[in-house]
């Protein structure tokens, strides 16, 4: 991996850990175990809630 990409990997890293400290939901210890996929979806559902899969419309019978 390139140097570039990992740091830029590294500080959206940091941003979501951050940012989901500040909330106080998590500690820091939950938080390093998690990958960045799992802390955008969670940063996401915290800050934005934004489902991270699509939901399907409701179906009238």
């Amino acid at each position: 991996m390139s140097r570039k990409l990992q740091q830029a990997l590294e500080q959206q890293r940091e941003y979501y850990i951050n940012k989901l400290l500040l909330i106080g939901v998590y500690d820091s210890l939950v938080l390093d175990g998690m990958t960045t996929s799992e802390l955008k979806t969670e940063y996401n559902y915290f800050f934005y809630d934004v489902p991270s899969k699509k939901v399907s419309p409701i179906k009238k019978a």
